[in-house]
């Protein structure tokens, strides 16, 4: 499963996470039942800066397994402080464009859905930097 951390301190490390991680599955006040050992099987930091108000947000995608670690891990530190800041943590769903259907209008899988979105809620132009390569996202 993997967890995304959003609007982490910019200056968050790898270790900061996974030790954040790890102290809560530690620490038994925290869980109200025995929890499954966890593993962290990676931990990507992103940082996706706005272009037109230069604004910069940092999350974290942290890749856990087993899911039912996971599914605890959501439920026990979403809302609490992390280096000051409060976390939002919750499942990542990956998503793609060939399965928007906003994309494919004359698929059948409008019925009985009306479309309530006044516009599009993607952000662009978005500058997206992960590791060293950021890549420019325009629409």
């Amino acid at each position: 499963m993997i967890i995304f951390l959003r609007n982490i301190p910019y200056e968050t490390t790898k270790q900061e996470i996974a030790g954040f991680i790890g102290r809560a599955f530690n620490d038994f006040s925290l869980l109200d039942k025995p929890s499954p050992k966890i593993e962290l099987e990676d931990i990507s930091i992103l940082s996706i800066k706005d272009v037109n108000s230069n604004a910069l947000e940092k999350h974290a995608l942290v890749n856990v397994f087993p899911n039912e670690a996971g599914k605890n891990l959501i439920e026990k530190l979403d809302g609490t402080a992390f280096k000051g800041e409060c976390l939002t943590i919750r499942e990542y769903i990956n998503r793609s464009m060939d399965n928007d259907r906003r994309n494919n209008p004359l698929a059948d899988t409008t019925t009985g859905f009306t479309e309530r979105r006044v516009s599009d809620r993607r952000r662009h132009p978005v500058m997206n930097s992960w590791q060293n390569n950021p890549i420019l996202v325009c629409a």
